[in-house]
């Protein structure tokens, strides 16, 4: 029995010896590391802190520059064919000073912003396609991309309308329905007193038209997308 307690005992001091040991180590560490963070942690996380706010700095700078260039101009729509030579052009364009307008990638013209919107009055037009775009100017010079590009067909030359049926001054009976046909430009309409005629591929057109007994006048109008025209006249006589 006394045996067992001695050699409990020593066991006993043996762990407290060795749990000393370990509470001096880890205190000495714990002081070291202390030491570290004073002496040179700190500034090492300072000059850390700099580098990381500089970084965001410059990125925060550069999002300043291309939020600094203005989106390009929202223009109204524009007509795919006139038969005018001058074309207004107006739309939207925000916080920009001026709206610089181009054909065909050449500047033909400039007008102010005013609360977000501009108007380009009298823009002069070349016979043919006319490829119109826009950029936007902002008071520090920035400059936009260019707009989604309209083009638009100056047509000043009236359609072709060759009559085939009637002919001036022909008389009908017992149908009171006149046929009309003829000959137009593929993508023209062609009317006769008012009613459409139906136009293929090939420009030929035709159209019925009723008639009242006695003398008929039909009157034969082709319309083009540029909204030019040219009209005939034909006398009909009709009987029941």
């Amino acid at each position: 029995m006394i045996k067992r307690n001695s050699r409990l005992d020593k066991f006993v001091q043996k762990e407290e010896k060795a749990t000393i040991k370990r509470i001096t180590y880890l205190s000495g560490l714990s002081l070291i590391l202390a030491i570290f963070l004073f002496t040179l942690g700190i500034p090492l996380l300072g000059k850390f802190a700099d580098f990381t706010n500089t970084i965001f700095k410059k990125n925060e700078t550069a999002i300043g520059i291309d939020e600094s260039i203005p989106a390009p101009p929202m223009v109204d729509f524009l007509p795919a064919a006139t038969n005018s030579a001058r074309l207004s052009i107006s739309g939207f364009s925000d916080e920009t000073k001026t709206v610089e307008i181009f054909i065909d990638m050449q500047k033909t013209g400039e007008t102010q912003v005013k609360n977000g919107k501009f108007t380009f009055e009298n823009l002069t037009l070349k016979n043919g396609e006319n490829k119109i775009s826009a950029k936007a100017l902002t008071r520090a010079g920035k400059e936009s991309d260019f707009s989604k590009t309209q083009t638009v067909i100056l047509d000043q030359e009236e359609p072709k309308l060759e009559i085939e049926t009637p002919s001036d001054g022909q008389s009908f009976s017992a149908d009171n329905r006149i046929k009309v046909s003829g000959k137009t430009d593929k993508n023209a309409q062609v009317f006769a007193n008012g009613f459409l005629a139906s136009v293929d591929s090939g420009g030929q057109f035709e159209v019925f038209v009723p008639v009242v007994e006695g003398e008929n006048k039909i009157e034969i109008k082709a319309l083009d997308a540029a909204l030019n025209t040219k009209a005939e006249t034909r006398k009909v006589n009709f009987r029941k």
